[in-house]
């Protein structure tokens, strides 16, 4: 659809912008331009229109020059979409919008025949642009104006769409809806978009391939994967990027550090920590937000969290909706859900274990409240869904350190195996199975990290942290494995 082959252009014959870029977009195809100011972003784009001449090499659009087709042929199979939405002349939207069509029309009048006037509609409601078509374009918000744009460009029934940053005037919400509705194009008309985006998360979301543009050259072309390369985006954008996976689609997003973040002011690891218990829940507060790896009911993942709470339900609580249950129970107590990982159990919350270690250099906390009614040994339990109940050991782990993320689910499982065998030893047993138990069926566990000292990428058996890690873990566990034995009256 679009050919490019040793393409050489820019303002100067004697200095090219543009020197020497091969690249082939297949129909259908959504294809992004990426790179910082002055990479040769809008220059390219120029020479793809026709804006500039091509100095040297190939550029075909359905196979044949640029310079073959004339204007109104040009018209029919390519649509532009630019940022630049000023109009000369005092348009209402309908006028606007019309002129897409005009390509199409027949005649010396040029007027607008009953198929125009349903492509008009039909695309105006698509781009909910219909209530605005009496309007004055003149009036309308710069957002606005740009999807009226849009529907214009929609209506030339184009094969090629050429989009030059066409959401820099949109907000999130148009952003996304503009896009979708390309993209909804593309699927249905196999509709060919060429576009410069300069918001790398929008591209990698929409884009089915992207180029990397850095002086006047590509430096990669390939799929919503290249985004991945850290190093190679950080020399050409000249900032610290992190890639992270899309938690609903498989598509990296990208995360900017700036270069003066203000580094939290380093606290003893004993005085971070600000501690409130009553009957009905167990709040732990940090002064700084803190790293955390969590399956609780709220704050679950990879995340950053300063409230740590575990709230005391009754044994004949329905889990019908404990997110919902906790995040009012949160708001009730003026504690921001979002900066929570929270927890239920149905212990008695007097019997809550806190432990503290110093290992060399290495500072713990462990927070355990433990009821093994449910114990499950995971290896023999028949294969079916069990019923939620309320039993469960939480453990809220606390860390002065600085572990990657690789080390924080390391770290989570040292935890697990101490637990485990903590149970083991206390010989906890699957009442329906009669066998050694390995956990209990709603087990919650949060690991919090400071991210203060040097960065460490393991907290496995074989560190210092993982051992650190199991000691604690296994005497809070326990010791509240005991005291809630003790207190339903069993022997240990």
């Amino acid at each position: 659809m679009i050919k490019i082959q040793g393409l050489v252009g820019g303002y100067s014959s004697e200095k090219p912008i543009i020197n020497g870029i091969d690249l082939h977009i297949e129909k259908g195809e959504f294809f992004a331009l990426l790179g910082p100011n002055g990479s040769g972003k809008t220059t390219l784009f120029k020479l793809v229109t026709g804006q500039l001449p091509v100095l040297e090499g190939e550029l075909l659009l359905t196979n044949h020059p640029i310079s073959y087709y004339s204007k109104l042929e040009k018209a029919k199979k390519v649509a532009v979409l630019t940022q630049e939405i000023q109009i000369s002349f005092d348009y209402t939207v309908e006028e606007i919008i019309s002129l897409g069509r005009y390509p199409h029309q027949t005649g010396f009048l040029k007027s607008l025949s009953t198929k125009d006037k349903t492509i008009m509609r039909e695309v105006m409601q698509l781009t909910n642009t219909e209530k605005y078509k009496d309007k004055q374009f003149r009036n309308l918000s710069g957002g606005e104006k740009q999807r009226v744009l849009l529907a214009k460009a929609l209506t030339q029934e184009p094969e090629i769409l050429l989009l030059d940053e066409p959401t820099n005037h949109l907000d999130i919400k148009h952003t996304f809806q503009m896009l979708d509705l390309i993209k909804e194009w593309q699927r249905t008309r196999s509709l060919t978009v060429f576009a410069i985006l300069h918001d790398l998360n929008i591209a990698s979301l929409y884009a089915d391939r992207l180029a990397l543009l850095h002086g006047g050259k590509f430096l990669e072309v390939g799929d919503s994967e290249t985004l991945r390369k850290e190093e190679q985006l950080a020399k050409v954008y000249e900032v610290l990027i992190k890639a992270e996976s899309h938690p609903v689609v498989p598509k990296p997003q990208l995360l900017m550090t700036p270069g003066n973040v203000e580094k939290e002011k380093v606290v003893a690891f004993s005085e971070n920590f600000s501690f409130y218990q009553d009957e009905e829940y167990v709040h732990i507060k940090s002064s700084a937000p803190l790293r955390t790896i969590s399956n609780g009911v709220v704050g679950e993942g990879i995340k950053w969290h300063k409230h740590f709470c575990n709230f005391h339900v009754s044994k004949t609580y329905h889990c019908n909706d404990p997110i919902n249950d906790i995040q009012q129970w949160l708001t009730e107590r003026s504690i921001p859900h979002e900066q929570t990982v929270g927890m239920m159990t149905a212990v008695q919350l007097s019997d809550v274990v806190v432990q503290k270690e110093k290992i060399e250099d290495l500072e713990l906390m462990a927070v355990v409240t433990a009821g093994v009614g449910n114990a499950v040994d995971i290896t023999k339990t028949a294969l079916k869904q069990i019923p939620v109940t309320i039993g469960t050991i939480n453990i809220m782990l606390f860390i002065h350190a600085h572990l990657t993320d690789g080390a924080l689910v390391n770290g989570l499982l040292s935890a697990v195996e101490a637990k485990t065998k903590a149970m083991h030893d206390l010989q906890i047993m699957d009442p329906q199975t009669n066998t050694l138990a390995t956990g209990t069926s709603t087990d919650a566990m949060v690991l919090a990290v400071t991210q203060h000292g040097e960065p460490t990428p393991y907290a496995g058996s074989g560190t210092l942290i993982g051992k650190g890690i199991g000691h604690i873990v296994y005497k809070a566990v326990t010791e509240a494995i005991l005291t809630y034995q003790k207190r339903v009256g069993l022997n240990a």
